[in-house]
């Protein structure tokens, strides 16, 4: 596939995605897709950088086996104009991105099995109820924990700052798994004071157990809390 062929095709659908968020720093996300094999998972994070008004857009291809950002991601653009759109942003990093989305082939269909947009108001913000499969009766409940965690020494300033664990339950079922559970913070992912579920993701039709979890980074900034993301790949259990 050529390289400009795949930016067309890619961009065509981010161009139609979820309108930007704005006030503090509430970045947007557009799903790429996964690879042809489910082993790999591409996104975009967008927004407007609240203080200095400039778009940023960055895109990440992860693999979901070793759970790590591929070599040369993510692709980090930063418009330093406050009077550039979000749109310019975008294309200047889907641009940069396209050898690396070819090269692994993350524009697979991907199957949306819940979601919570930026400006949702919803109860329940650490937990999700779905079905799978739209044809089944089981509903799914995947659970976010907030956890107390060791303070890495540079986020003392903006002491406590918090882990996060998942969960999965079958409604029904007095069993729960844990699907993931933060031992301490990577350091990529700063000081951050909450989370929230915004996705549950799952690769096509197909019947495998692996999906991505899409989490939002709550930090403190400028004009209030900035929310990013963070794409976690989990396996469902499997029963029946």
């Amino acid at each position: 596939m050529k390289v400009l062929l795949l930016i067309i095709a890619v961009f065509a659908h981010l161009a139609v995605s979820a309108p930007l968020a704005v006030a503090a720093d509430a970045s947007d996300r557009a799903i790429i897709g996964f690879s042809m094999d489910g082993g790999h998972f591409a996104f975009e994070e967008y927004g407007v950088q609240d203080g200095s008004g400039f778009p940023y857009s960055n895109i990440y291809i992860i693999n979901l086996k070793t759970d790590e950002w591929v070599k040369g991601s993510p692709i980090r653009v930063l418009v330093r104009d406050e009077n550039a759109t979000a749109h310019t942003a975008r294309h200047q990093a889907l641009t940069e991105a396209a050898p690396l989305i070819e090269k692994y082939g993350t524009v697979q269909p991907i199957k949306l099995l819940a979601s919570n947009a930026v400006g949702e108001r919803v109860t329940s913000p650490h937990k999700m109820t779905f079905k799978r499969f739209h044809n089944l009766s089981t509903l799914w409940t995947v659970q976010l924990t907030e956890l107390d965690i060791e303070q890495p020494g540079e986020c003392k300033p903006f002491s406590p700052v918090r882990g996060f664990a998942l969960s999965a339950r079958i409604e029904g079922q007095d069993k729960t798994v844990e699907l993931y559970r933060d031992e301490k913070l990577p350091k990529s992912r700063g000081c951050p004071e909450g989370y929230k579920l915004a996705d549950v993701i799952a690769f096509g039709e197909s019947e495998g157990a692996r999906v991505v979890v899409l989490v939002h980074k709550l930090t403190f900034g400028f004009e209030g809390r900035d929310a990013r993301f963070i794409a976690v790949p989990v396996e469902l259990p499997s029963w029946r």
